[in-house]
């Protein structure tokens, strides 16, 4: 009871402290863009003490700086945004102004200024107006990734999550958890306004939002500035601010089932199941609608503005089930609803304060939607979380800021029976593909209950101070951040039943055929019942970096950081320090003088120091306890968890003589990075960028008690004597992987036509494919861990393509190929429980009519799921036009896969003998053909 209270006042008190103080942005991540340049005469010479001034839509008033002695200015902190104009005015030059600078999130833009001599021959000293179409390339910064304004997003048939823009980019997975160059998808990160939101446990979005909410989505995948500590891709967005203008936005997705092609049969069965020659079942058909709506606009003209929106998302999918010779559409009903409120303050000149709250929940129905599942044993997901961000920044002059930013976030998930009777009895058959009736049997592998509830919270508290010396411009700051988390597992009615070829009940000896094993389930007072634990991890991270243009030609950026974690476990035990050093070095050569061919190189790394998700493993695991059915006695024994020799009891989970090693090397990335970046258009530019990377000291359970037979299928005997496992939770050397890649891509537009294209030749190898999976369990199979990861996606060429009429209408066209990502073949061991590999990762046996020969390695070959090819397309209107209207009324036609291919992309891994193998069949394939009709509203 103390430590609990003690768990939750610190909790408290951080909250308190994070909501007192005043409110702030990119300490985490970037919420500004830059503008700079030098300033110079004819012959080249540079001009010192330049006035220069900047105005632009997204700026409340113009804002002025003058050049340094090297003739260089910048403009710091910068809204992402259009129309921004340069003016520079000096005595005995002819004035300048250069329009149409575009501001990019997080980025550099390049504005040089040539002053021409104003001669006695001109009668008036007029602006001489140049149009800026800056290029899409950043002389000081080697990050790699790619910034999208909503216009771009919106012009791309892709369907509106936040977090699917990151698969767009070179070098990023497909999926809205991607991996990243090698990495795990569970390293990605989600910042929103220049918070960190991603989920503290599994490396998602806290809470999705709306889409068109967001002015710039910027992905970073690579050359991390020292304020950023990520082993996977970066995602920050930026959301709408309001302004003195009044502004709305009105959007209704209208995909009714008619537009919609219909699936012949699920993912998870075999190809010929349900092909039946007279089959009057209706077609599983998909339905999906949403309207959303946005408005902004001044609370007190130049001085509060606010911006809100909300929207609800109804989908209605369908899944073919073919079920003991019956074909049935199970429907699969999805709700999302999105609210979000942002409002901006500006006392003075010098202080700019916004704060923003994001709230969301979702529930989906039959979420199992399996061929192995009865319709009572369905369940059901309802989850929602919040976000709130405060962002505060102050100008102590031109050449010093303070910003501070803070905020929380919270989450909760709960997955559970379809009726939410945690009393029903699984039944699952295994002489009928382990059909289960009464509950679900299991919601994931890594869950060993049928039912959970999962709650998390993150606070966050980051100062930052920027100041600019001659050249220099330099960064420091603190992050503080502590992530908690309290999880209920169990299994409705503590009990599940294993059994053969149909029901059976204890009680009624007509069943005692079907009696195969029980489990029964218990917490960690030894008693019938759901368990429920808790991890929380206090982090801090310091920075510091320095930005120095040491000519027009070179930048180099140097920073580094350093962060602490502090595990906790179950009841705020302590259970380890994870500490890490994360030097960053970078350079940024103009080959050619004109910012047009840029030479970049990076050096840098990232320390991964805990989340709850590593501080969980800590805990205790539900206890089970599995009774064999004694078919002579005609029950089952009484087992219980002291059980440990009764004859026909097997206890698991529990304690499990897992625990952490004293001391830890934290995960960590180091890479390596060339570029060279080539601008050939106005506004275009192409790059080619070689990464290589290598993921240090992953986690792994290794098992120190059990001694196996040569061929690694039998424990012989127990290093202390005792039959049982003993874990040790570690980050050896030998556990991790690497990644050597190239990225070819072009970015930007020309004419009318927007480009973001890549193509990657990828090679990820390692020991681990994800955390504690399985690496360290078996020491006699270990050797055949080291091959292809399960993300090794050699060949990946993708485009985003989009082209505009000068009469309101344009074009969207999204493609990705994807060659086939590693399968391993594997068995399933009873004796112990454990999965059994015979051949390197990434590879499996032939199998010629029967069973394959696992004594003959020459069989041996490389096994991969099928290559991907899919594409998206999309036609917008503007049907205002056709009214003289001044607001925008857009008429959008969205296809989602247009193609309509519903080829496998996932095959079955595990090898099972008899007829009831799936070895090889279809696992999982692309969704078919769904068509969305948008109209939009807006000003």
């Amino acid at each position: 009871m103390t430590t609990s209270i003690l768990l939750r006042g610190r909790a408290l008190l951080l909250a308190l402290l994070a909501l007192a103080v005043p409110m702030t942005a990119l300490a985490a991540g970037e919420n500004y863009g830059r503008v700079s340049g030098y300033v110079y005469d004819p012959t080249g010479a540079p001009l010192a003490e330049v006035p220069l001034t900047i105005s632009g839509p997204a700026l409340q008033q113009p804002v002025s700086r003058t050049s340094g002695e090297d003739g260089r200015f910048e403009f710091n902190q910068l809204p992402p945004g259009e129309g921004y104009a340069l003016e520079v005015k000096v005595e005995g030059f002819t004035p300048i102004k250069k329009t149409g600078i575009i501001v990019r999130l997080g980025q550099n833009t390049p504005v040089d200024v040539k002053l021409e001599v104003f001669t006695e021959t001109q009668a008036v000293a007029t602006y001489e107006i140049v149009e800026k179409v800056n290029p899409i390339i950043n002389p000081d910064s080697a990050q790699t990734g790619a910034v999208m304004t909503a216009e771009k997003a919106a012009a791309t048939p892709i369907f509106n999550q936040v977090q699917a823009i990151p698969q767009l980019v070179a070098g990023v997975g497909p999926g809205n958890s991607p991996s990243s160059r090698g990495g795990l998808a569970r390293w990605g990160k989600f910042y929103v306004d220049g918070m960190d939101t991603t989920d503290v446990s599994d490396g998602s979005i806290t809470a999705t939002m709306n889409y068109y909410a967001v002015e710039n989505f910027e992905v970073i995948t690579g050359g991390l500035d020292a304020q950023y500590n990520a082993l996977g891709m970066v995602e920050n967005v930026v959301t709408k601010s309001g302004s003195n203008k009044f502004t709305y936005d009105v959007s209704l997705i209208l995909s009714p089932a008619w537009s919609n092609a219909k699936a012949q049969f699920a993912s998870d069965q075999a190809t010929g199941t349900g092909n039946f020659t007279q089959n009057e079942t209706k077609q599983a058909a998909t339905t999906f609608y949403a309207p959303l709506v946005a408005v902004g606009g001044p609370i007190i003209k130049d001085k509060l503005w606010f911006y809100a929106s909300g929207q609800w998302n109804l989908s209605h999918q369908e899944t073919p089930l073919t079920i003991n010779g019956a074909q049935e559409n199970r429907p699969k009903d999805t709700q999302t609803k999105l609210a979000r409120l942002k409002l901006t303050w500006q006392p003075t000149s010098q202080d700019r304060v916004s704060v923003a709250l994001n709230v969301d929940n979702n529930t989906i129905t039959n979420n199992i939607s399996s061929a192995a599942t009865s319709p009572d044993a369905e369940s059901r997901i309802d989850r929602g979380g919040y976000f709130l961000i405060g962002n505060y920044d102050h100008n102590f002059t031109d050449n010093v800021l303070f910003q501070l930013q803070t905020g929380a976030t919270y989450k909760q998930a709960y997955f559970g029976p379809q009726n939410d009777d945690l009393d029903g009895v699984s039944h699952a058959d295994r002489n009928n593909n382990f059909f289960t009736t009464g509950s679900s049997g299991s919601l994931s592998s890594t869950i060993a209950g049928n039912y959970s509830n999962e709650n998390k919270w993150r606070f966050q508290f980051d100062p930052t101070l920027l100041f600019k010396a001659g050249a220099h411009n330099m960064k420091a700051g603190v992050q503080l951040g502590y992530l908690t988390g309290k999880l209920n597992v169990g299994t409705t009615g503590n009990v599940r039943y294993d059994d053969v070829g149909g029901i059976c009940n204890p009680d009624d000896a007509s069943t005692f055929a079907f009696c195969n094993a029980r489990t029964s389930y218990y917490n960690v007072n030894g008693e019938l019942g759901s368990l429920t634990t808790s991890a929380s991890v206090a982090q801090l991270g310091a920075f510091f970096q320095d930005r120095w243009n040491v000519n027009r030609h070179l930048t180099v950026v140097a920073g580094l950081r350093a962060d602490v974690g502090r595990v906790y476990s179950n009841d705020n035990a302590f259970v380890t320090n994870l500490v890490g050093i994360g030097p960053r070095l970078s350079a940024t050569y103009d080959i050619t003088g004109d910012r047009k061919t840029l030479l970049k190189a990076h050096y840098g790394r990232s320390n991964e120091v805990g989340d709850v998700f590593i501080a969980q493993h800590a805990n205790p695991d539900i206890l089970q306890v599995q009774s064999t059915f004694d078919k002579t006695a005609g029950a089952f024994p009484e087992c219980t968890p002291d059980s440990t020799t009764t004859t026909g009891c097997r206890i698991s989970g529990g304690a499990n003589g897992r625990s952490f090693d004293k001391t830890h090397t934290p995960p960590s990335v180091d890479e390596l990075s060339l570029g060279l970046h080539r601008e050939v258009a106005e506004g275009a530019v192409v790059g080619a960028d070689v990464t290589y990377r290598r993921y240090n000291n992953m986690w792994i359970d290794d098992e120190v008690n059990q001694i196996w037979d040569p061929t690694g299928t039998k424990i012989t005997d127990y290093v202390d004597g005792q039959a049982h496992s003993v874990v040790r939770i570690r980050n050896p050397d030998d556990a991790w992987r690497d990644y050597k890649g190239l990225d070819l891509w072009a970015q930007g537009k020309t004419g009318g036509w927007d480009l973001l294209a890549s193509y990657t030749l990828a090679f990820s190898n390692g020991t681990v494919g994800s955390y504690f999976d399985g690496y360290g369990s078996n020491p006699r199979m270990k050797y055949l861990y080291e091959g292809p990861t399960p993300d090794d996606i050699r060949h990946t060429i993708k485009g985003a393509i989009s082209y505009t009429t000068n009469f309101g209408l344009d074009f969207g066209l999204r493609f990705r190929y994807l060659t086939g990502t590693p399968l391993w073949m594997n068995q399933s061991l009873t004796n112990p429980n454990t999965t059994l590999y015979r051949s390197p990762r990434g590879t499996g046996y032939a199998i010629n009519r029967g069973s394959p020969n696992f004594n003959d390695p020459s069989s041996v070959s490389e096994l991969r799921n099928p290559d991907q090819f899919l594409m998206d397309a999309q036609a917008r209107y503007d049907v205002g036009r056709l009214f003289n209207m001044s607001n925008k009324l857009e008429l959008t036609l969205m296809v989602v896969n247009a193609l309509n291919n519903t080829d496998p992309t996932t095959l079955y891994d595990r090898y099972t003998t008899g007829t009831t193998s799936t070895y090889g069949l279809t696992r999982f394939r692309n969704r078919p053909l769904q068509a969305e009709l948008l109209l939009r509203f807006r000003n």
